[in-house]
């Protein structure tokens, strides 16, 4: 099947030429049909294990892979490829968003962008700044030790706004914590910037929930990493039991961090991600594995941020984790686990609760904060 362009359309660079690899018929006529209204020069496949001998790498600038063929056949297409023509740029590119995305690898659309300089002081790294496994590894154990988990806007009814140049001045410019919109939008950013490919996906929250509960709406989001091939979850926003390291998406098997171990595995037509809590699993979250657009994250960080079911509304919700223990503070009662499996909990009135905002968990604590604090410890207290 193969799509002839139309004219570019003035100041448009989308020089190149494109494969696109898939199998369903329809979806490879409709992104064709759109690539051509975009001015590309493809053609598609979808017969997609003969491609590399059935197509010469040499002849092209681009190979999309659709996400159907994710997994093993799409890491052995995408081998394939790169040995024939080791210049060749091989992307990921799943309907619907796949024309644009292709179009956007072509005209190398600049995504938006991070001060790496700044976000490296914030969180301590001065490292290499190349898109390898160590350099993620070690990114993501300094974010989610560096910058705490906090929602403190959404419980003084501020609300939360997770443009990029608001999630920078607030978490690097202003040293303040944030949850996972603004967490793992600018951990997103900063992965991009370096040179990683990456997507944002999206979940529903199930930790602690009892198995009768109403599922949850999908309001947190996880980045998907993809290494030489290889697909793994990293997330640097989930807080309570946020994973340290990434995750590999290609096994079931358990997967030992510095803290917890963890296991993923197919779940209702998604992931589930489920962590080792003494000799029982605990589900985690459980997401979908298809990408995810910004416009849903900010309908989704308006529920979180605004309903009245938020208990980001109700509660105070701040931790981080470091090489020695995880923090976590719900209204007045913080929490302190370490990797040895041991615990403390203890109650703080609030003249503690405040210390332990600044100090622990490096917060600028506010005078407007003042009377969250006193809140926070009444409710917790009267829980107690």
């Amino acid at each position: 099947m193969t799509a002839q362009p139309t004219p570019e359309e003035p100041g448009v660079a989308t020089h190149g030429r494109v494969l696109v690899l898939g199998r369903a018929p329809e979806v490879m006529e409709t992104v064709l049909a759109e690539l051509v209204s975009l001015g590309v020069d493809a053609v598609g496949s979808t017969e997609p294990e003969t491609a590399p001998t059935a197509f010469d790498a040499r002849a092209f600038d681009l190979v999309a892979i659709g996400g159907g063929l994710r997994g093993p056949v799409g890491d052995s297409l995408r081998a394939a490829f790169l040995a024939r023509n080791p210049s060749l740029r091989v992307i990921d590119a799943s309907a619907p968003t796949a024309a644009v995305v292709v179009r956007d690898a072509l005209r190398g659309t600049p995504q938006p962008t991070v001060d790496l300089d700044a976000y490296c002081a914030r969180i301590g790294y001065d490292g290499p700044r190349t898109p390898s496994m160590e350099t993620l590894r070690a990114l993501q154990r300094l974010h989610t030790a560096a910058i705490p988990f906090e929602a403190i806007d959404v419980l003084l009814g501020k609300g939360v706004d997770i443009a990029p140049e608001a999630v920078d001045a607030k978490l690097i410019g202003r040293r303040r914590g944030g949850y996972c919109f603004e967490q793992n939008g600018l951990f997103r950013r900063v992965l991009r910037t370096i040179g990683f490919e990456v997507e944002g996906l999206a979940g529903r929250v199930r930790w602690m929930l009892p198995a009768d509960a109403p599922r949850p709406a999908r309001t947190h989001m996880v980045l998907r990493v993809v290494i030489d091939g290889h697909p793994w979850l990293a997330d640097v926003g989930f807080g309570v039991c946020v994973p340290t390291e990434p995750l590999d998406l290609r096994t079931t098997e358990p997967q030992p961090t510095a803290h917890e171990t963890f296991r993923l595995f197919p779940y209702g037509g998604g992931m589930l991600l489920q962590a080792k809590l003494g000799e029982a699993w605990a589900s985690v979250y459980e997401f979908g594995t298809d990408p995810v657009e910004d416009i849903d994250y900010v309908t989704g960080n308006w529920f979180t941020s605004t309903h009245p079911g938020s208990h980001f509304r109700s509660m105070l919700n701040v931790a981080c984790v470091t090489d020695e223990a995880r923090y976590t503070l719900r209204d007045n009662r913080l929490t302190v686990r370490t990797p040895d499996g041991g615990m403390d909990r203890r109650q703080l009135d609030a003249d503690a609760l405040e210390r332990v905002l600044a100090e622990r968990f490096g917060l600028p604590v506010e005078p407007e904060w003042r009377t969250m604090i006193g809140q926070a410890v009444a409710v917790g207290s009267k829980a107690a």
